[in-house]
């Protein structure tokens, strides 16, 4: 009898532990537990990353950090940055004898040096229309800069209308029709076929400022001329005869769109282009790119010529007025320079 009740109470005991464990393996397992993941600090900001022209003096930073006043070593260190063989003499001799350290010294003079190269503000027209030539060779991003001066044009309010007089190249001419549409301004241009290299230039000019007479500013895209050949050269002062023809005192305006990473190139095509027109504003482009930031102060010394915009991106808002103390300031970004 007691060996049936210890076999009874074995069977029970074995019973309950298989009833625990099938419950056990019925249950969902439980949910993963989430890794911990490190909070910052409140005092610890987070690190935004910002555009800044110092990369185009960062080759400096070394001499800066030796507080070096070498002449050999300035005269290769700006040489190589594209400030061209006149400017860098003119400021080697100078910090000889300046009191100041080579950084505050050299932020001092390339401030003075672009002091009047500050444009007043163009918020709006002086008059109306106002004609604006824009010229450049090809390659420098003219077609994109007139599309962000359209639509810089257009968020003062103004009416825009843009002629496409570069006819010989018939794909700028697609691209410039296409981008002014985009940004709400008005297009006018006459396309030739692709057998031929397109209608005369000053014959899109006249029938274009016929058109535009009603427009507060008129952009007129001229050819993408080499300012080596003197007959290309010609043709465009014959646009601005044929201008004047429609609008006697036009153009109002001349700016030159130039690439900032040229170096000396962009300097005589400069003295060309002034040479034939009377250039009255430079255009810089592709800032976002420079590595070396001298042909800007060469520019200006050269021509004397303001500083209107920059180009900073590809983007219609990508431009922005010139202001001295601001673009002098990016350059010598002491965040960037001691990287």
């Amino acid at each position: 009898m007691e060996i049936l009740s210890l076999i009874l109470g074995l069977m029970a005991l074995l019973g309950g532990l298989w009833f625990w464990k099938s419950r056990q393996k019925s249950q969902p397992p439980p949910p993963p537990t989430a890794p911990k993941v490190a909070i910052p600090s409140a005092a610890a900001p987070s690190v935004v990353k910002k555009s800044s022209l110092s990369k185009a003096l960062s080759s400096w930073s070394s001499l800066f950090r030796q507080n070096s006043k070498d002449q050999t070593q300035w005269e290769s260190m700006l040489i190589s940055s594209d400030m061209g063989p006149k400017l860098t003499n003119f400021l080697i001799q100078k910090m000889q004898t300046s009191d100041l350290d080579p950084r505050s010294f050299f932020k001092k003079e390339l401030f003075d040096l672009l002091a009047l190269a500050e444009a007043p503000d163009l918020d709006q027209p002086i008059q109306k229309p106002f004609v604006i030539f824009i010229v450049g060779v090809n390659g420098v991003g003219k077609t994109t800069t007139i599309v962000k001066l359209a639509n810089f044009f257009r968020a003062k309010g103004s009416k825009v209308g843009v002629i496409g007089a570069d006819t010989f190249r018939k794909a700028a001419i697609d691209q410039l029709e296409r981008g002014v549409y985009s940004v709400g301004a008005d297009f006018f241009s006459i396309k030739g076929s692709e057998e031929t290299e397109g209608a005369d230039p000053s014959a899109v000019i006249f029938d274009g400022l016929q058109k535009f007479r009603d427009q507060d500013v008129i952009l007129i895209d001229t050819s993408g001329r080499l300012h080596h050949k003197k007959n290309l050269m010609e043709e465009l002062k014959k646009m601005k005869r044929v201008s004047q023809k429609v609008i006697p005192d036009s153009p109002h305006e001349v700016w030159m769109v130039i690439d900032s990473t040229l170096g000396q190139n962009s300097v005589s095509q400069g003295r060309a282009f002034h040479d034939a027109l009377g250039l009255t504003g430079l255009i810089l482009t592709k800032l976002d790119g420079l590595s070396r930031g001298g042909t800007i102060f060469q520019l200006f010394q050269e021509l004397r010529t303001p500083i209107r915009f920059l180009g900073i991106g590809e983007a219609p808002n990508d431009l922005k007025a010139f202001k001295t103390a601001i673009f002098v300031e990016e350059l010598f970004d002491p965040e960037d320079l001691n990287s």
